[in-house]
C-alpha cells in the first residue's frame, strides 16, 4: 500500500494515494483535500468519481440540475466541460473511477449522469454513510484512509460481475488514440452503431465527442506540467493548427487558453503536483484493461 503524497499551497492541501493493485484497473486514485478557508476553483473534464464530505461545506456546480445545497455523499458523472467547486473551508475525500470502473462498480448508463453531480442513494453498492462517519471520527491519517477505501472497494469488487467484454474492447481501442470514429470502431472490433452505444453507456459521450475530449485532455495535461509552455510545441499533432486547439479549449473549458493561464488555480495546481509525485499522468489516462 502506497501512502498518500501531499502537496500544499497556503490555501489548500491535496494528498493522493494509489489503490490496491487489484483495484487499479477500476479506481484512478484516492484523494484527500483540505482548504484552510474559502476557496473557489474549477475542475477539469474527468471521469466519474465519488466524494464524501468530512468537514465544512463543499459544492460542485456542473449543471443547473445539480444539488443547490452542499451535498454529503456525491457521485460525479464523467464530464466534458469545466466544473466549479466552492467551499468555505474544510475537508473532502473521495476516489476517481476509470471508465472500466464505472462499468464494473457502478454499472449504470454513464451518459445519464454525464456532467452531473448527484447525492448518492442507490447508485453504488457501498455503505457510504458509514464510510463517511469513519473518516470523520478517525481524523487525518491518510494511510488509514487509503486502507479504508481499499477494504470497501475490494469488497464491492468481489460482489460485482466482470466488466462487459465490449466495454473492455472500447477501452483498449480508445487508449490507442484512434484518429476517427471509423478507425475507432475497427480497432474495437464492432460496428459504429454498437460503438456509439457502448461509448455512451461506459464513457458517457458519443464516439466523436469522446475522441475530441481525449485529444484535448492530452494537450491540457502537457500544458499543466510544462513551465512557461510554448503552445505550438505541445498541441496534439491531430490539431490542424493552434486556432483549432483554441476553439476546442474554449469548448471544453469555457475560456480561452490565455484566460486560463491568468486564472488562479490553487486547488488544481496542488492536485497536479500531488498526482505527479506518485507518477499519475495528468494527460489522457485509462488503466490497462482488467482480465475479468
Amino acid at each position: 500500500m502506497m501512502p498518500a503524497v501531499a502537496q500544499e499551497t497556503p490555501q489548500v492541501s491535496v494528498r493522493v494515494g494509489y489503490p490496491h493493485p487489484d483495484l487499479q484497473p477500476y479506481v484512478t486514485f484516492y484523494y484527500f483535500v483540505e482548504a484552510a478557508g474559502p476557496l473557489t476553483d474549477f475542475l477539469y473534464p474527468e471521469w466519474g468519481n465519488v466524494r464524501l464530505n468530512v468537514s465544512g461545506d463543499w459544492m460542485v456546480l456542473n449543471d443547473p440540475r445539480d444539488p443547490a445545497v452542499p451535498a454529503q455523499r456525491v457521485l460525479f458523472g464523467p464530464t466534458d466541460r469545466r466544473g466549479k467547486i466552492v467551499t468555505g473551508g474544510g475537508k473532502s475525500v473521495g476516489f476517481g473511477l476509470t471508465p472500466g470502473g464505472w462499468a464494473r462498480l457502478i454499472g449504470s448508463d454513464a451518459s445519464i449522469l454525464a456532467n452531473r453531480v448527484v447525492e448518492v442513494t442507490d447508485q453504488i453498492d457501498l455503505d457510504l454513510r458509514t464510510l463517511q462517519a469513519e473518516f470523520i471520527a478517525e481524523g487525518d491519517d491518510d494511510a488509514a484512509g487509503v486502507a479504508r477505501f481499499d477494504r470497501a472497494l475490494l469488497g464491492l469488487l468481489s460482489r460485482r460481475p466482470p466488466t462487459p467484454k465490449a466495454a473492455l474492447a472500447v477501452d483498449h481501442a480508445l487508449r490507442n488514440q484512434p484518429r476517427d470514429v471509423a478507425t475507432f470502431a475497427d480497432m474495437a472490433g464492432m460496428s459504429e452503431r454498437t460503438l456509439h452505444r457502448i461509448c455512451l453507456r461506459t464513457f458517457g459521450f458519443p464516439p466523436k465527442r469522446l475522441l475530441r475530449r481525449q485529444r484535448f485532455l492530452y494537450t491540457l495535461g502537457l500544458l499543466r506540467v510544462t513551465p512557461d509552455p510554448l503552445l505550438g510545441t505541445l498541441i496534439d499533432p491531430e490539431y490542424h493548427d493552434q486556432s483549432h486547439f483554441n476553439r476546442d479549449f474554449h469548448d471544453f473549458m469555457g475560456m480561452s487558453a490565455r484566460e486560463y493561464a491568468a486564472t488562479p488555480r490553487a486547488l488544481m495546481q496542488a492536485a497536479a503536483a500531488a498526482q505527479q509525485a506518485i507518477g499519475i499522468p495528468l494527460s489522457f489516462r485509462l488503466a490497462d484493461p482488467p482480465t475479468t
